[in-house]
């Protein structure tokens, strides 16, 4: 199946879609439409891709916005050059296009596209810098886009630079993009010719000798040069890329521009980042989108019940009432007093609950050296086995352990555990389990800041192409709670005493209530 990119300018839209080589094999740019709401927008893209891409099998589509997207994926924060602010734009454009959408903003969709297909393949540390209506920088570090605290990392184009007074998009005044980017060039010229032109017409006068637009040129390209002189002495990358419109201006604009930063750039024994366009060049951020989006077939979600949770009285009596409810997967907490600190579940319990029925087990391991509980467990190839990435120095040979007893290998992580920690052990994995409460007893508040992790987690994974693991999810699976998870990523929630094991509910009334939330 194919994907498509579509990066959604201050301007224009340019839409391409992408073979699974990531090749473009299909393409149309058009002009933004009059209305330019997000309904607007959004019913004009359906109208493109109807006309020019009705034959092609697509999966998912990415859309780069130009300006802040949340870490869901979903709603466009704040998008200044066309008037945006809290819209759910990734729900109104799928109502046109009728496949999964997922957002992104532009200049982290052109770092993105960079590093998994352009000039950024084998870097450490990318910086691009997306020149077009406005500015913007994408970061990756390591595979994963960098969000910041904050989630609004890279405005570069909303740094102060001049005292004139210009007004920006955002609502300040003198930002960097009323200078140096195309529509600060085109106010520049405004004031010094005295009638509008477009940044093309300004570019086309200075190639013709007019020095007056050489100057308004001049002046963007070091206001942008001390910028990025500013970013690499910062963040240190080992590659700087330009993309966006503005990009195909190599004699006036990009090469000034980099004999400018390597001339004043800070360096360690002369050593200094990649500097250049990228090699996307504008379509830099509709690939980036492309291949950020989520096209895995969205999952109706998995419910795993945690029998911590159920009556240990009547263990079979529950077990039976979930099998009536078609719940997924019985999950059971393997705890050792030291790693966490409470005792559950013995393995001579587990196995012989694993007598009783034909549901998949999901045994999560909390305990220090999980090697040696593995070995205790009758498990077949449906069944799930988790081990802790902080709970053993050989994480390997405990997943490998898993393998070799013919059940699935997962790792979980907690809260405070960094998603890239994970990188070396992916092939060697079946799953995820993103703790969402630091581990060790039932009824804890969710960890707010893990609802985003999940979106960085899949984000993760999807982009180092790993598709196929699944994330899980474990802590306050509640009924206000899933749906949040759900819309960040998660595909399986060990689901206890604040859902499935709800004792105002019962189990019954709780699945049905739990089917309403992940089969809409």
């Amino acid at each position: 199946m194919r994907r498509i990119g579509i990066d959604v300018g201050g301007t224009k839209i340019n839409i391409g879609v992408l073979d699974e080589y990531n090749n473009i094999c299909g393409r149309v740019e058009a002009k933004l439409p009059p209305d330019k709401s997000a309904e607007g927008i959004a019913e004009f893209i359906g109208k493109l891709l109807k006309t020019h891409f009705s034959e092609m099998p697509i999966s998912c589509a990415g859309v780069g916005i130009p300006g802040t997207v949340d870490s869901t994926g979903r709603i466009a924060r704040k998008v200044p050059n066309i008037g945006w602010d809290n819209v759910n734009f990734a729900d109104i454009l799928e109502k046109h296009i009728g496949i999964p959408v997922t957002l992104i903003q532009d200049s982290r969709a052109a770092a993105f596209g960079e590093y998994m297909a352009g000039a950024g393949q084998n870097r450490n540390v990318l910086v691009c810098v997306t020149l077009g209506t406005g500015i913007g920088t994408g970061i990756v570090i390591n595979g994963s886009i960098f969000d910041g605290g904050l989630g609004a990392s890279g405005e570069i184009g909303h740094l102060p630079s001049g005292d004139e007074g210009r007004e920006c998009g955002c609502g300040k005044k003198d930002c960097m993009e009323c200078y140096a980017a195309g529509k600060g060039i085109e106010l520049s010229a405004k004031k010094v010719f005295g009638e509008e032109l477009s940044c093309n017409e300004v570019f086309e006068l200075a190639n013709n000798g007019d020095i007056r637009a050489g100057k308004i040129i001049e002046d963007a390209v070091q206001r942008l040069g001390k910028a990025m002189i500013s970013i690499i002495n910062l963040l240190s990358p080992d590659a700087l890329l330009f993309s966006g419109g503005i990009s195909r201006q190599k004699e006036l604009f990009v090469n000034p521009l980099i004999d400018y930063i390597e001339k004043h750039c800070y360096s360690t024994n002369g050593e200094l980042p990649f500097i250049g366009a990228a090699k996307l060049g504008p379509d830099a951020p509709m690939v980036g989108a492309a291949l950020a989006a989520k096209c895995r077939a969205k999952s109706k979600g998995k419910i795993s019940a945690s029998m911590m949770c159920a009556d240990m009285l009547h263990m079979e009596e529950d077990v039976r009432e979930l099998e009536k409810n078609d719940v997924q997967m019985l999950h059971f907490d393997v705890m050792d007093g030291h790693f966490v600190p409470n005792l559950m579940l013995p393995a001579e319990m587990i196995n012989q609950i694993k007598k009783i029925t034909d549901i998949p087990f999901d045994i999560h391991i909390m305990a220090e050296n999980p090697e040696q509980y593995i070995e205790k467990y009758n498990v077949c190839k449906d069944d799930i086995i988790s081990v802790h990435y902080e709970s053993t120095p050989h994480i390997q040979k405990a997943l490998s352990s898993i393998k070799q007893k013919g059940a699935k290998a997962a790792v979980a992580i907690n809260p405070g555990t960094p998603i890239e920690s994970i990188r070396e052990i992916l092939d060697d994995i079946d799953m995820v389990l993103v703790m969402t409460v630091n581990p060790g007893f039932a009824g804890q508040k969710l960890v707010p800041q893990c609802i985003e992790k999940i979106t960085r987690m899949r984000r993760f994974l999807d982009g180092l192409g790993y598709t196929n693991i699944e994330i899980e999810v474990d802590g306050n699976c509640s009924f206000e709670n899933i749906p949040k998870m759900m819309n960040a990523g998660a595909d399986i929630f060990v689901a206890g005493s604040s859902s499935v094991f709800d004792p105002k509910l019962g189990i019954e009334k709780a699945m049905v209530k739990l089917r309403e939330i992940i089969e809409p």
